[in-house]
């Protein structure tokens, strides 16, 4: 089951586009079962002529896309600098039809596209569960809103991907579906086939002091914890903490939800991440970035770029055998990690690609989509990653 991926840092459009697509066909030949397209830079603008050629020299059955402000192949992240990057593999043999990608609109409900994803999702073949890569337009298209929606809809399909970052204005971005290019909506590629996709989500985070319940909330304010205003378990906290803790809290302050309230003791995976967006002193109420549901167990966490390291070999160590196995990995992460956060370059691929080889492709998210417990949600300053294996591999 053979991946692969082509970079290309060539100025010009037609080159870049023959270095990438000379690579796939020399690596698989045409007609792959999936291709995934990223371009960034100056060849955002020349999206729509790049992928018409990877359309008609390589022909895959599936090919989704979409623009970024960054972008990774292999071991390297390409940071805010002009590349194209193709991804691109077979999913085993021996059923009908292994991938489909379709173009979503989701306007104004998510639900309008139900009828083109259920179809899509019958059609396509798979040994195990489908998985579904979603690039989405973050100005256009209600990535929230259709994830709560698949999760009742399609509680059996796991999806991850990225939202487009390659331009700060609605209307900036490309969405890229087979030979279709467009400015809005999102691009679903659902993976079926002898295939098992493994996915992975770090959000870089590790907790301090100790889990609360939620005990009074309206909305996104939390006004109570275990019997007291959020503020004041906070300062508590602040004061037990090592001087290195207080300043990372100081830096900036996050809240995880638990996902699985019925286990006793909670770990990093536990948590659905959420940043604290302010407090009232006055109140000793917080508010944060998602809605606070009474009875939720949470604890505060920090950030920086040591428990960002160490939250991804955990999260890759925690998969040996998915990762060891993998013929190709997808990555998402996001637009703030990368040298913004850590000391030096290609930390999320060169990670990545250290455990699984180097069939890696991907790139950086205004928003990364992967599942935390029974769903998928969209998260920040996280690295998604979706594991390619053979489903007859040993």
């Amino acid at each position: 089951m053979p991946f692969t991926v082509g970079l290309s840092q060539h100025a010009d459009p037609g080159a870049a586009t023959g270095e990438i697509v000379g690579h796939v066909l020399e690596s698989l030949g045409v007609q792959p079962d999936v291709a995934l397209l990223f371009t960034s830079g100056d060849h955002i603008n020349h999206t729509e002529e790049i992928a018409a050629t990877v359309v008609e020299l390589l022909a895959p059955a599936a090919l989704v896309g979409t623009t970024a402000v960054s972008v990774a192949a292999g071991e390297r992240e390409i940071e805010e600098q002009t590349a194209a990057v193709l991804w691109a593999g077979s999913l085993g043999s021996g059923v009908r039809r292994r991938a489909r990608a379709v173009h979503l609109s989701g306007v104004p409900d998510p639900a309008v596209d139900d009828e083109t994803l259920a179809a899509a999702l019958d059609e396509v073949d798979a040994v195990s569960d489908p998985s579904m890569i979603l690039l989405a337009d973050p100005y256009s298209y209600p990535v929230d809103a259709a994830l709560s929606h698949w999760a009742e809809r399609w509680p059996h399909v796991s999806v991850l991907g990225g939202m487009s970052s390659g331009a700060p204005m609605p209307g900036g971005n490309r969405i890229v579906v087979d030979g279709g290019v467009h400015r809005s909506g999102a691009a679903a590629l659902i993976v079926g086939g002898s295939v098992t996709v493994t996915h992975l989500v770090s959000q870089g985070c590790r907790p301090i002091g100790q889990p609360y319940i939620i005990t009074e909330a309206e909305g996104n304010v939390v006004r109570s914890l275990g019997g007291l205003p959020p503020f004041e378990r906070l300062l508590q906290m602040f004061s037990k903490l090592d001087p290195a803790d207080q300043r990372l809290v100081q830096r900036g302050l996050h809240v995880g939800r638990v996902t699985h309230e019925a286990k006793v003791e909670f770990e990093r995976g536990d948590f659905l991440i959420r940043g604290v967006l302010g407090a009232d002193r006055e109140s000793g109420a917080i508010a944060i970035g998602d809605v606070a549901p009474i009875g939720a167990t949470v604890q505060f966490h920090v950030r920086d770029a040591v428990t960002a390291d160490e939250d991804l070999h955990e999260a890759l160590s925690n998969s040996t055998p998915a990762a060891r196995a993998a013929a190709g990995a997808l990555l998402f992460t996001c637009n703030g990690r990368g040298t913004h956060l850590f000391e030096t370059p290609h930390h999320d691929a060169s990670v990545l690609a250290s455990h699984i080889g180097t069939q890696v492709g991907g790139m950086f998210c205004a928003g990364e989509i992967g599942p935390v417990g029974e769903r998928s949600y969209v998260h920040g300053f996280t690295a998604s990653m979706a594991l390619f294996t053979d489903s007859d591999a040993p």
